[in-house]
């Protein structure tokens, strides 16, 4: 089996000047696109050719590198189930933060971590991966702020893809974006320390977000941004007692195929 991952990314150049509000704060470089999944052999040049030419026709504009790593993986999978799906009705940003708000209360993560993890996804920094707060006193525990913490080594086996796909074709949301969310949210759901991720596209194109846990699933919030929008991010609410290094092990190391009838792993 191999991880294929794409990183793109532009180069900034000039000054602020003429910059809006919903652009992120100036800085050398800018985030445009990036995919990750675990892959047969056979598979591999498709896949190249799928992610970078995602990374040329990006709404986010066209990127200056493109990076793909190929990587063998040698270590097994670890089987993990999938997450159910639900949509939940949203009319504005505004609606969008006191359903996630409610929401989080019950799967026991305070407000004031809320409000950190609300504030950094409307920071306008892009960060290239996913910020770790703890759920009672809203405290930052990735080691580096600016790189976060990367899911890797993932993927769905075959028969569960093409049932999801048929399921979310009926829902008419089968799109590379919300199957991929849900492969990364099903990964990240299964480890014990991680109580919930909330997420909000950084693309200036796409509005909804989405909260996932264990026990509500994956429900995706429609309107949780303005259109043209370029601010977003990921963060994971994690038990106060987690141990991080073993937590970030298993999200960027440990390999683990997403099936409909997965076991939840051993911890």
């Amino acid at each position: 089996m191999w991880n294929i991952r794409m990183r793109a990314s532009k180069k900034r150049s000039g000054s602020a000047r003429g910059r809006t509000v919903a652009m992120p704060p100036f800085t050398g470089e800018m985030h445009i696109s990036g995919a990750e999944g675990l892959y047969d052999r056979e598979e591999i040049a498709g896949i190249v050719r799928e992610y970078a030419l995602r990374a040329l026709n990006h709404p986010r504009g066209e990127p200056d590198t493109i990076v793909v790593t190929v990587e063998r993986v040698r270590q097994e999978p670890t089987p993990a189930p999938l997450l159910s799906i639900e949509t939940i009705p949203c009319a504005s940003p505004a609606e969008g933060r006191e359903i996630l708000l409610r929401e989080l209360a019950s799967l026991g993560v305070s407000g004031r971590a809320f409000s950190c993890g609300w504030k950094m996804l409307h920071s306008g920094k892009s960060m290239r991966g996913a910020a770790l707060v703890t759920a009672e006193t809203g405290r930052r525990r990735e080691p580096d702020r600016e790189r976060g913490v990367r899911v890797s080594r993932l993927g769905i086996e075959r028969t569960a893809e093409r049932r999801l796909m048929r399921r979310l074709a009926r829902l008419g949301i089968n799109t590379a974006t919300v199957r991929e969310a849900l492969v990364l949210a099903s990964k990240v759901a299964s480890h014990p320390d991680i109580l919930a991720e909330l997420c909000i596209s950084d693309d200036p194109d796409y509005t909804t977000g989405y909260l996932a846990s264990r026990r509500t699933g994956y429900r995706r919030i429609k309107n949780i941004k303005h259109p043209g929008e370029m601010h977003g991010g990921r963060v994971f609410f994690i038990r106060e007692g987690a141990a991080v290094e073993g937590l970030i092990a298993y999200l960027e190391k440990k390999p683990v195929i997403i099936g409909s009838a997965g076991s939840t792993p051993d911890f």
